[in-house]
């Protein structure tokens, strides 16, 4: 299904009740341990051997609560996620539409924290502020100071997957082959060296070097086409046809196109047949005459087995393996196919196939 490639912000109610949900679990801690808190207190101004029993349920609660709050900002920080972001389809990025990092996210949450000095009123006023924003309601005055977006998108797109804020266009594989571009496992071209031979004596005039004559590849030639002959029928009763007995002719498949995937590291990879792709891919039960293409992926955003690539007539079907930061195929018109796991998606010539932070493009020989 296409995905509005266009950039959506959150609105001021989104964000709202994001901020409350991630709140929430803080809250159901408030609710259990501070009654039993006080609860103790009151009872140990008659009993004061209470008193360490009270420390260590205040203990148990704040380190419970910190241990939410770090999860909390870590997932934020690392892919724009939080319980209400993933609940209500909203992702936080930086201006250039990547993961906000530690920095970005512990000013805007530390932000939003100090300005609940004026109870309730003060971190709900914060998390709101994009609604005084003259510059189309975009940023919070937390985001301002922390250079972050709040995108929505269910609406619009998602930048951590489709390429940051300028799109998949912004870094999408050149259509031409650059120089000096190479296929995997072909062998490098042989280069000449000098061998500190002298060639040449001071004053005399050397020969030209005959031009190198570019190699052409012989082309195999057509096999002459058979006249064609006709023949004559006898008036008389056709006898029986011997191959009656055998069936109808069957019809040969037709074999796919010829297609090759060039990757963004400017390798290519002629798809002769169904290949798994991934850090480490392995054979999973169904796996027949599939080979496993291992690529680099120093970030490892790459899951070990992330797709199945397998040919087809001009175009090639992949399938997402369960992979932890999944696919999408995105077109020439830059619109945007999820892959959904487990189900094959076809990506014809021209288009551009995303897994992690990697990508290749389906292109002819």
């Amino acid at each position: 299904m296409a995905v509005k490639m266009d950039l959506v912000d959150a609105r001021t109610t989104q964000r709202l009740l994001a901020w409350l949900i991630d709140f929430l679990p803080v809250l159901v801690l408030s609710v259990i341990f501070l009654p039993m808190i006080a609860s103790k207190m009151v009872a140990s101004l008659s009993a004061p051997q209470l008193a360490g029993e009270i420390a260590g349920t205040n203990i148990l609660y704040s380190v419970l609560a910190l241990a939410y709050t770090v999860f909390l900002w870590w997932w934020e920080a690392t892919s724009g996620k939080t319980l209400g972001n993933v609940l209500l389809g909203l992702r936080t990025t930086t201006l250039k539409g990547e993961r906000p990092g530690w920095g970005k996210t512990i000013i805007r949450r530390l932000l939003i924290a100090v300005a609940g000095i004026v109870p309730i009123l003060g971190s709900v006023l914060m998390v709101i502020s994009n609604h005084f924003d003259a510059n189309g309601k975009k940023q919070g005055w937390h985001d301002k100071m922390a250079g972050t977006l709040v995108l929505d998108i269910k609406t619009g797109r998602d930048p951590l997957t489709t390429g940051g804020a300028a799109g998949p266009q912004s870094f999408a594989p050149p259509q031409q082959y650059a120089p000096g571009r190479r296929f995997v496992g072909e062998p490098d071209d042989a280069q000449g060296t000098s061998g500190g031979v002298i060639d040449s004596v001071p004053g005399a005039v050397r020969a030209a070097a005959p031009e190198a004559q570019e190699s052409v590849r012989p082309r195999p030639s057509a096999r002459p086409k058979p006249e064609a002959k006709i023949v004559e029928v006898p008036s008389t009763e056709a006898a029986a046809d011997p191959d009656e007995d055998l069936g109808h002719t069957q019809i040969r498949p037709q074999s796919p196109d010829a297609v090759h995937l060039l990757f963004d590291d400017s390798q290519c990879l002629d798809l002769a047949g169904s290949i798994l792709i991934g850090r480490n891919p392995s054979y999973s039960d169904g796996d027949v005459g599939v080979h496993l293409v291992a690529l680099d992926d120093p970030d490892r955003t790459v899951s070990k087995t992330h797709l199945l690539i397998q040919p087809g007539v001009g175009s090639v079907w992949v399938t997402d393996r369960d992979s932890g930061n999944g696919s999408c195929i995105v077109d020439e018109d830059g619109n945007v196919r999820e892959l959904v796991p487990g189900k094959p998606e076809q990506a014809m010539i021209g288009h551009t196939v995303y897994f992690g932070d990697r990508y290749f493009q389906v292109e002819r020989p």
